[in-house]
């Protein structure tokens, strides 16, 4: 475990970060957010690759890695528990980039998801079904057989708790034309404006225009396709969710079982390459149902690649956290601090929130949200 002051440190940057990076691409038109999660998914891999040179150039100095030679020199010790064939490389781990390919699967899977069934419910299926699988990981040892140890898991579990019912509330603030009762048409243009979104949630469905889809469903509903739609949407909220809850599963597995580097920023290259790959196919299969003719919107490039470097920050910074603090203190509060930071630029700079009711709400799901993400690092 890392340093503690260094994990909370990692925790503050990340949250600030994963609850702005919509905002460079706030005023564009993502369409259906294919396209931006692509560029996005590409200025993650490239901020990987820009740390993996600086972990050339200054290699971390982890425990056990280098041994006293002989006239007072440092001799690196390729051990098993640094995974490292020599001081200035690290091996491409497949399994971390497993994790990466996990989350932008997830990612990809939330574009329908809230075509079937809006964005509030979806994203209180994936945000919970993600906080909870990544929660349980830690807690419980799912998946990888580490178990964290706590001082107080009671004071974890309810800040959890509270989490959870936070993300519920953040689901119930009105914003935008919704927040005046403005009856949907089919014929706006206008992008739908969220706030209160976990990291894991996708920046392209929550900042595309994907109001179209939705309106035309809602004229639906009540229909025997309509419910099936629904139910279909309801399980691959579920799936999205569990594949966000699990992306830190795979290195995770690897540093715990001593299977590969023992630092997480060792991973961190593996990891954003299975982002991007599995991103970039997903978007050629999206180009060919459209049968190359993709939704693009080029002015959406620059400020959805801002925002995919905003992004890889913060996840390294989560990589940092998940050691320092471990996952079952790290993970719920990373998932539910964002949504406060989005809130506040909501509120404050776009204006999105208007109405007493909505700021009672607000206010009520944002106390709860650092009541939980207190008690969880109480916990610790």
């Amino acid at each position: 475990m890392g340093d503690v002051a260094v994990g909370y440190a990692a925790v503050l940057v990340a949250t600030l970060f994963f609850g702005s990076n919509f905002v460079p691409v706030k005023r564009y038109e993502t369409h259906d957010g294919m396209y931006y999660q692509w560029v996005m998914c590409a200025a993650i891999w490239l901020t990987g690759l820009l740390i993996q040179l600086f972990l050339f150039v200054m290699p971390p100095d982890v425990d056990g890695s280098w041994i006293a030679g002989a006239n007072g020199t440092r001799v690196w010790n390729a051990s098993a528990t640094t995974g490292r064939p020599d001081a200035y490389s690290v091996k491409f781990m497949p399994m971390s980039a497993l994790g990466g390919v996990l989350w932008a699967t997830g990612n990809t899977l939330s574009v329908p998801v809230i075509n079937s069934i809006g964005l509030s419910l979806g994203l209180l299926i994936w945000g919970s079904a993600n906080m909870l699988m990544g929660w349980a990981s830690g807690v419980f040892g799912l998946f990888t057989g580490h178990k964290d140890m706590l001082n107080n898991p009671v004071e974890n579990y309810v800040g959890v708790a509270l989490a959870v019912l936070a993300l519920t509330l953040y689901t119930q603030v009105k914003t935008g034309e919704a927040a005046e009762t403005k009856p949907c048409t089919s014929g706006s243009n206008t992008p739908p404006h969220v706030i209160g979104f976990v990291n894991e949630a996708p920046d392209a469905v929550l900042l595309g225009s994907a109001n179209h889809a939705t309106c035309e469903t809602a004229s639906a509903a009540g229909t025997p396709a309509r419910a099936n739609s629904k139910a279909v949407g309801v399980l691959m909220a579920i799936v999205a969710g569990v594949l966000f809850g699990n992306t830190f599963t795979p290195p995770n597995f690897l540093i715990f079982n001593h299977l590969g580097p023992a630092d997480p920023l060792d991973h961190i290259f593996s990891h954003y390459t299975g982002i991007f790959a599995a991103s970039s196919l997903w978007f050629i299969c999206y180009c060919a149902c459209m049968r190359g003719s993709p939704l693009i919107n080029p002015r959406i490039t620059i400020p959805g690649m801002i925002s995919g470097c905003m992004w890889a920050v913060a996840q390294t910074c989560w990589f940092v956290a998940n050691d320092a603090l471990s996952v079952a203190v790290a993970f719920p509060i990373i998932t539910s601090g964002p949504g406060i930071v989005s809130a506040l630029w909501g509120v404050f700079v776009f204006g999105e929130v208007r109405g007493y009711r909505n700021y009672c709400v607000l206010f009520v799901a944002i106390t709860l949200a650092l009541a939980g993400c207190v008690l969880i690092g109480l916990s610790k």
